[in-house]
Order: structure tokens, then C-alpha cells, then sequence
């Protein structure tokens, strides 16, 4: 039954369209930065964003938001994941390992929930723990 409800889940669902993006956008990154500088991939990164802003903004009949604090967190995030994707650019653009950088790369919900322990306060099982060591050794492992 549990697994049913899963299935029923809209966050799944979401998650699942998520990776699959995500997957195609690491596979296109190293692609694209071999063959041009990472600042370069970050700026066209950005551009190849505002379709989906635009068509967002469109379905919003115009509507923006009012919540300073959100806007907040929503300008620093864009901030952040704009550092993020330039350094990753610039890693693939190293031509080291795909494979590698991209994993490394994705451990980044280990600071998150190291963040999520400490600024909200968020309580992690022994199991979760356990998660954690293991994809830490995961990544030391796959870099052998």
C-alpha cells in the first residue's frame, strides 16, 4: 500500500521529471564545455533559462510576488546556483572525468542537510547518518 501511495505522489512524479532533466543537463554541460569557456556556458546557461521564466511569468497572468523575505532567498539562491553552475562548467571544461565531476558534484544534499541540521533544526535518524557516511565513502571510492 505504501508503495502505491508513492506512485500516487505528485513529488515523485516531479522528482523523477527532475533527475531525468538534470541528467541531460550534466551530459550537455560537458559537452558544451568542451567546446566553449565556462563563462560563456554560464551566460547561455541563463539565456536558455528565461523561456521557462518567461513562460512561468506568462502563466502568472504577470502576478510577482510579494514576499520580500522570499524574493530574498529566491535572488540568492539564483546567486548561488549561478556559482555553482560556473564552477561546475569550469570543472567539465578541465576535461577530467565526466563521471566523476558529476558525482562529486551531486553530493551537494550533504551540505544540505548538514544546513537543514543546523539553521532549522532538523533531526536525522541513525539510518539517515548512516546515508551520509556512506555516500561520503561512495564518492572516495569512485575516485579511486
Amino acid at each position: 500500500m505504501v508503495l502505491l501511495e508513492t506512485l500516487k505522489a505528485r513529488w515523485l512524479w516531479y522528482s523523477v521529471l527532475c533527475v531525468l532533466c538534470w541528467g541531460g543537463w550534466a551530459l550537455l554541460s560537458k559537452l558544451g564545455s568542451r567546446e566553449i569557456p565556462p563563462e560563456t556556458m554560464q551566460f547561455l546557461f541563463t539565456v536558455g533559462a528565461l523561456p521557462v521564466g518567461l513562460a512561468l511569468l506568462i502563466g502568472r497572468r504577470g502576478k510577482l510576488e510579494k514576499s520580500a523575505k522570499g524574493i530574498s532567498y529566491a535572488v540568492v539562491n539564483g546567486i548561488l546556483s549561478g556559482i555553482g553552475g560556473l564552477t561546475l562548467f569550469a570543472a567539465y571544461h578541465t576535461n577530467g572525468n565526466t563521471s566523476l565531476i558529476t558525482v562529486a558534484t551531486s553530493l551537494y544534499p550533504m551540505i544540505t542537510v548538514v544546513l537543514a541540521v543546523l539553521i532549522l533544526r532538523e533531526r536525522l535518524t541513525a539510518t539517515q547518518v548512516l546515508g551520509l557516511a556512506f555516500a561520503g565513502a561512495a564518492i572516495v571510492l569512485f575516485s579511486l
